[in-house]
């Protein structure tokens, strides 16, 4: 039987899905526009940043890899406003508006992950570049990887970018509807809450889940978006033998919101301190 929470969590992921489908003509006309200009100025070769093999499926070489993250690292490091973009934002952009395309056709939201765990690699260079040389400008293809990185519970590269957008204030794309802050803490928060308590990686999950909470605990968002990554992080500091960290973390989750469900937890934690003699 499928739970609330995570019935909830996977609308929310379809819902989110959805509004990238309908975002997508948009998208796509905005390319095929770029594509027109492109054809109309000579001299100006532009390949495709990825070479597609059979089926269109992306290959890219190691040199194609290490061409892209010096050139995004160049080109985020010259951006300013009046240029806030360059080539490889253009040509990154439009492979993911065919790989987002490619999404929509997929129902599953299991396949839909996984297909994005195999387009991922293609764009790390591109990802790795920007974070390198980046000075902050707004950056959609930067902000949608970052969704697909929590999508597939890549928490670390997913952090790293959300760390660079709290300290530029780069939001996501519209289509997501959720500030940055408010999205990466509750899927941070729904990765932890779902992690199995005997979990091996329970630790890695909570120096990311803790960066989180550095980044975004004081940003305005849903008092229950905050007390869900609160008890994330109680879940697992409990998990983890850190009990009255624990019992600190479900009680501030607790403050946010009466209903979160964390007082019985509470309870057997401070239960287990006393009869511990702590």
């Amino acid at each position: 039987m499928v739970s609330p929470a995570k019935k909830r969590f996977e609308q929310v992921r379809a819902a989110r899905e959805a509004a990238a489908a309908e975002d997508l003509e948009k998208a796509q006309q905005e390319a095929k526009a770029k594509d027109q200009e492109r054809a109309e100025a000579p001299g100006k070769e532009r390949p495709n940043p990825y070479n597609r093999g059979e089926g269109g499926k992306p290959r890219p070489s190691p040199a194609r890899k290490h061409f892209d993250r010096a050139r995004a690292k160049a080109e985020a490091s010259q951006a300013t406003p009046a240029r806030p973009q360059g080539d490889s934002y253009e040509l990154h952009k439009a492979a993911i508006v065919e790989d987002i395309r490619r999404l929509s056709d997929i129902q599953s939201i299991e396949r839909k992950i996984e297909a994005k765990r195999e387009l991922l690699p293609n764009y790390e260079s591109y990802v790795q570049g920007v974070l390198e040389g980046g000075k902050g400008q707004q950056d959609d293809v930067l902000m949608t990887l970052m969704v697909w990185y929590l999508d597939v519970g890549e928490l670390k590269t997913a952090m790293d970018i959300a760390e660079y957008a709290a300290n530029h204030g780069l939001e996501t794309p519209d289509r997501y509807q959720r500030s940055t802050a408010a999205l990466v803490s509750e899927e941070v928060a729904d990765f932890a809450l779902k992690l199995d308590k005997e979990a091996e990686n329970q630790e890695e999950v909570l120096e990311q889940l803790q960066r989180c909470l550095a980044l975004f605990a004081d940003a305005d968002m849903h008092d229950q978006v905050k007390a869900k990554l609160f008890k994330a992080e109680g879940s697992i500091l409990g998990n983890t033998g850190h009990t009255e960290a624990a019992v600190a973390a479900y009680e501030r989750a607790l403050k946010l919101n009466d209903k979160i469900g964390v007082k019985k937890d509470i309870e057997r934690l401070k239960k287990e301190l006393k009869n511990s003699g702590q």
